[in-house]
């Protein structure tokens, strides 16, 4: 093992301006293969850091990770009040929209900027932007300012997460990396779970805005944390470590980050105007509204201009167009996009069979996913925990994918007299693959880039978060238009007469209306519904397969030796 056990007798202290990860060699040190009594009592953690320390910094980017999934959950639970409150219902959907488009647009900004600023500088202000934004939600005076300030807190949010990720992997040797994700994956569910509860709980005791109010200060908290105890260095180009900010500053990318994120954001609200929003008369968008086509070629169009630039004038680009050009980087990008595009529609659409098909409660619904939720915290760690006792990761990835294809197909039976039983093993396996596809395709991820030697753990990271991001705007929004498509084509047919128009909008914007409808019409809403929602289901299978054959090009490589695992002392962390 080259370097990692000579340190022990030379312990290094993280600053700002020291490197985590060490240089690699080539050369492996006499002895390497025989940990010493030393090593053995190492901390794990690349940095050299005492475990005290180790242990904080793991609760403040914990923390931030629970903030980041309690908030989005949250605002889904508090959609209707805030409506209500402003008179303004039809534009609450808004809320959770712009948030997302804010997050898909600046999330993979930060793995480059935390190269030339540091990484606490870079969680800091992706937390202070987050935090803001909460703060301007618990004072919005109408529902403009609400949705703008969602806006805000979207454009720290994915930095918040993705800069989480991205410590860690300084932090951890590749090896461990997949357990430690598994554990960051368990706050993050534990924060979604307790989200909708919780902020029920308080906004029908205290009102809406404490909910918003209430978060601040363990955000600044959380910030305070970050300030004083994440001191990590910036990991690019060794000689960009010293420099004067004012030199970093200027090696910013801020013309290819002002191309991405025009061209993101044109493709969301484009998708997004279609499947949420009507026009001023009242009208559903079509797909050949001049503002949808117009915003899908400004998109276009800054999408090739975002190219020319990463590929002919940026300095450090924040997405080198190199990393896509290789065969990991690129099927874990591609094999991310199917998944959580797979994935969150499988999620969106699940409710809405036990709604609209079922005829049953919301809370039932609920009920239905908590054995995803737990498979979804045991699969991040259980494939964590193999990756870290055989070194491969190949099979992990593909595997996990494989399981979300078995939930596909379970899902082709959920029909009007599917079994009870199977409504609830179903998701199952979608749960446990889902989170073994995220944990075992960051540690492909890494290793290709470590092994590449060129400095790009962190963009990795932000390119994963950008695929994955609009996987799951794309993955709501579209298969929401398949499902309105279909169940207009059906109800058309099925329901006629004066009032057929008024039933059929009726049908398709409350699904909590249907048990009240007259038994014909009741039929017919449950029937369009059934149909509509066994093609998406259907539509799913074909994109989890997908999802298996672009992620079986990942290529198996072994993990760099300056990463590999020793016997340690995890004080009382490690596994």
């Amino acid at each position: 093992m080259p370097s990692l056990t000579s340190r022990s007798d030379d312990p290094v202290r993280a600053s700002e301006r020291t490197h985590l990860l060490p240089p690699s060699s080539s050369t492996p040190s006499s002895g390497s293969s025989t940990p010493t009594a030393s090593s053995k009592s190492r901390h794990h953690n690349l940095a050299g850091l005492p475990a005290w320390r180790f242990r904080v910094i793991c609760a403040s980017l914990w923390a931030c990770t629970f903030f980041c999934a309690l908030d989005g959950t949250v605002v889904a639970t508090l959609l209707t009040p805030i409506g209500s409150a402003f008179h303004a219902s039809n534009q609450a959907s808004w809320l959770g929209t712009s948030y997302l488009l804010a997050l898909c647009c600046f999330t993979p900004i930060y793995g480059r900027l935390s190269d030339l600023l540091g990484r606490r500088e870079a969680q800091l202000i992706a937390l202070s932007f987050f935090t803001v934004g909460t703060f301007l939600c618990a004072v919005a005076p109408n529902m403009y300012f609400l949705i703008a300030a969602r806006c805000v807190a979207g454009m720290g949010g994915g930095g918040v997460a993705s800069m989480g990720v991205i410590i860690f992997t300084d932090l951890v040797d590749l090896r461990r990396r997949g357990l430690w994700q598994g554990i960051s994956n368990i706050f993050f569910g534990l924060g979604g779970a307790l989200g909708g509860p919780l902020g029920g709980f308080i906004s029908d005791r205290w009102g809406w805005r404490i909910v918003f109010f209430l978060q601040t200060p363990l955000l600044v908290a959380a910030g305070i944390a970050v300030f004083f105890f994440v001191r990590l260095p910036p990991s690019a180009v060794p000689k960009d470590a010293e420099e004067p900010w004012r030199v970093k500053i200027k090696r910013i990318d801020y013309l290819g980050s002002m191309t991405l994120v025009v061209a993101v954001a044109s493709l969301l609200l484009s998708v997004s105007l279609k499947t949420s929003a009507r026009t001023s008369s009242g009208a559903e968008y079509a797909w050949s509204d001049p503002l949808i086509w117009g915003l899908l070629i400004v998109s276009a169009v800054f999408t090739f201009l975002f190219l020319l630039v990463e590929a002919r004038f940026a300095l450090q680009p924040i997405l080198p167009l190199s990393l896509m050009s290789r065969r990991t980087p690129l099927a874990v990008g591609l094999g991310l996009f199917c998944v959580v595009t797979n994935q969150f529609s499988i999620m969106y659409n699940i409710p809405l069979f036990f709604s609209a098909v079922r005829l049953e409660s919301a809370s039932v619904a609920g009920a239905h996913l908590l054995p995803y939720s737990l498979a979804l915290g045991t699969g991040s760690v259980t494939i964590g925990y193999l990756m870290r006792r055989t070194g491969k990761y190949w099979s992990a990835c593909v595997d996990s994918a494989g399981l979300m294809v078995v939930t596909s197909i379970m899902l082709l039976f959920w029909r009007t007299t599917v079994p009870r039983w199977l409504t609830w093993v179903g998701p199952i396996p979608a749960g446990f693959g889902y989170a073994g596809v995220l944990t075992s395709t960051l540690v492909a991820l890494m290793t290709n880039v470590t092994r590449a030697g060129k400095g790009e753990q962190a963009v990795a990271t932000s390119m994963s978060y950008l695929f994955r991001t609009i996987g799951q705007v794309l993955g709501v929004a579209l298969s929401a238009a398949l499902v309105q498509s279909i169940i207009q084509r059906d109800l058309s047919r099925l329901i006629t007469g004066p009032d057929a128009a008024e039933v059929i909008d009726l049908i398709r914007h409350s699904t909590e209306s249907i048990p009240s409808l007259s038994p014909a019409h009741r039929a017919a809403a449950i029937q369009a519904y059934d149909h509509a929602l066994n093609v998406v289901f259907i539509a799913n299978m074909v994109l989890s397969a997908m999802s298996v054959l672009v992620l079986a090009f990942i290529k198996e490589e072994e993990m760099p030796e300056s990463q590999r695992a020793e016997p340690a002392d995890d004080g009382g962390l490690g596994a």
